[in-house]
């Protein structure tokens, strides 16, 4: 199994440690079921240092060195799910699915997101977590600004994502539909009350 990383452009992304999570489609990592793949990368990569480890409950293969950015693996054949914390701004990549056949090679390509990028995806459900704790939605509205700040996440954007989800709860015939409805319909109006903020 070869594994790159990737900016969003695609193009190879250099990091200076990776923990690996490569689990089959059944949930059983990797390492569990073939201890001796850390002992086998280190040979196959002796300027790297290569550990076990584990990061936010997931089992993970850890590879240091000054510039990383593919790595090969031997697995049996099988059904995988692939992702990687980086340390480029500290974030996962995306989950991957690959099928290794018998005697084939398989290719899997993690995209590394920018910082700024994870930080509108967590905007929202930052809202529905305040209101499933039945905190007061009102103080979301500095947390949003001082997110999107950080980020430089254009509020827009954001009222742009959250009034199309609200739309969707609309049209859809789900029976959690109108809990969701509430929550996000109380969140849109805190978004927009929250001004742009001045480049």
């Amino acid at each position: 199994m070869n594994i790159w990383l990737r900016d969003l452009e695609c193009c190879p992304k250099n990091v200076w440690k990776v923990e690996l999570v490569v689990k089959t489609c059944s949930g059983e990592y990797l390492v569990d079921f073939n201890p001796d793949v850390v002992e086998k990368l280190q040979e196959s990569y002796p300027e790297y240092s290569v550990t076990r480890a584990s990061r936010e409950g997931e089992t993970t293969i850890v590879l240091r060195n000054r510039m990383i950015k593919h790595v090969e693996l031997d697995v049996p054949p099988g059904c995988y799910l692939v992702r990687a914390w980086v340390c480029s701004g500290n974030l996962w990549t995306d989950r991957a699915m690959v099928m290794v056949r018998c005697g084939e090679d398989a290719c899997v390509n993690l995209i590394v997101p920018r910082r700024h990028n994870c930080i509108r995806e967590v905007i929202i459900p930052l809202g529905m977590e305040a209101r499933e704790h039945r905190l007061p939605i009102d103080g979301l509205r500095p947390a949003v600004e001082f997110l999107a700040k950080a980020g430089r996440v254009a509020i827009a954007d954001v009222r742009r994502d959250v009034a199309e989800l609200v739309k969707e709860l609309k049209e859809t015939e789900a029976e959690a539909a109108p809990r969701y409805l509430d929550a996000f319909g109380s969140f849109e109006k805190v978004v927009k009350g929250i001004r742009e903020a001045k480049k």
